[in-house]
């Protein structure tokens, strides 16, 4: 094995690998995509050899391995806080081996026989990843963007690992409030989601009257007057019947762009293509996305030859309404354009500005 030894694979990451592997654990190598990905096949109860572990490293110079999780837990913390591992430690019982990652940490137990509980879904920054599929990365790995997993209390694999057991009650969601600048559009996404099941105006005052006090940062400095507004705006959709339903809804087109568009010679292909695009893009001002007639033949978004496409692009960028956002890069990325507006006796004036959607 000497022989074969890559000198960039570190002497110690090696002799750590050893040592799991005789102590029984599973263990793969990595080292594809982002390194975190396995450099071989293997099956699900399948414990690599050695050498199967070790060949593939030294081939490629990866400084990385995997722990597989075939009976054991493992507490993911995305954020290294003493404070969040003490509550995973209260709720789950100590670790005796904790392993600091780039980003936070891992706690090592034995597996449990229930299900681990979700407590990304309780706001928690925490994966708990066990099974046989399952594997994090292991102590001393070394990523290729130089991030390291050092072991900072025990050793794994030189003591007993706790059992797994969830004791409730659950840890505290974190508790998070709309900040300013993100409040009004955020009361007046919640009035629209209400209007419908609401019986009246005051109702639907009094319900944003309560979302603004539980739910955002500093509401006394939202007056009555604002939501007043926000409420009536949102009933008057409701009554007019302009409520989003997904695609059951409606889309603005300027007649000024049709205007523009109805002196070509391929105006009808043209006019379609703008609806198609305005009604897709169109809310998002500044939005940038691609335009593949490929693609789009595919979806069954249009039914236009490749040359009429072609030809319904060029007219919308000859109008002024479409321009180019981003220039194609092989093997990176496609052209990307962007919806302009018209304006009377202006130039194409880029989409950049919201439409304002309530008072």
């Amino acid at each position: 094995m000497s022989a074969l030894r890559n000198p960039e694979v570190p002497l110690p990451l090696i002799d750590e690998i050893v040592r799991l592997h005789r102590a029984g654990f599973s263990l793969l190598p990595l080292g594809r995509g982002d390194g975190r990905a396995p450099l071989c096949k293997y099956r699900p109860d399948e414990r690599l050899r050695l050498g199967r572990i070790l060949a593939p490293m030294h081939r490629t110079g990866s400084s990385i391995y995997g722990v597989r999780l075939a009976g054991l837990v493992v507490v993911d913390c995305d954020e290294d806080s003493l404070e969040l591992v003490q509550q995973i430690e209260v709720r789950f019982g100590t670790s005796p081996v904790h392993v600091q990652t780039p980003r936070g940490r891992h706690l090592y137990y034995v597996g449990g026989a229930k299900k681990p509980p979700n407590l990304r879904g309780e706001g928690l920054p925490v994966d708990i990843k066990t099974g046989a599929t399952s594997y994090v990365v292991g102590p001393h790995s070394i990523r290729p963007d130089g991030g390291v997993y050092t072991p900072i209390i025990r050793a794994l694999g030189g003591c007993d690992l706790p059992k797994f057991l969830d004791r409730r009650p659950p840890l505290a969601k974190a508790s998070f409030r709309q900040p300013e600048g993100t409040r009004n559009t955020w009361l007046t996404c919640e009035a629209i989601n209400m209007v419908e099941a609401v019986d009246g105006m005051d109702e639907l005052l009094h319900n944003l009257i309560c979302c603004r006090d539980e739910q955002c940062e500093n509401p006394e400095t939202i007056p009555d007057a604002e939501l007043h507004k926000i409420a009536a705006w949102a009933w008057k959709c409701r009554l007019e019947g302009k409520v989003y339903r997904g695609r059951d809804s409606e889309f603005r087109l300027h007649r000024e762009a049709l205007d523009a568009l109805r002196s070509l010679p391929n105006s009808s292909d043209a006019i379609a293509l703008f609806v198609l695009l305005q009604g897709a893009h169109g809310h998002t001002p500044g939005r940038r996305f691609s335009l593949r007639w490929e693609s789009m033949r595919e979806a069954g978004l249009t039914d236009l030859s490749d040359r009429r496409f072609l030809a319904a692009r060029r007219a919308l960028e000859a109008a002024g309404i479409l321009t180019v956002a981003g220039n194609h890069c092989a093997g990176k990325r496609s052209r990307s354009y962007r919806l302009h507006r018209i304006r009377p006796q202006m130039e194409g004036v880029a989409n950049v500005t919201p439409i304002k959607q309530a008072p």
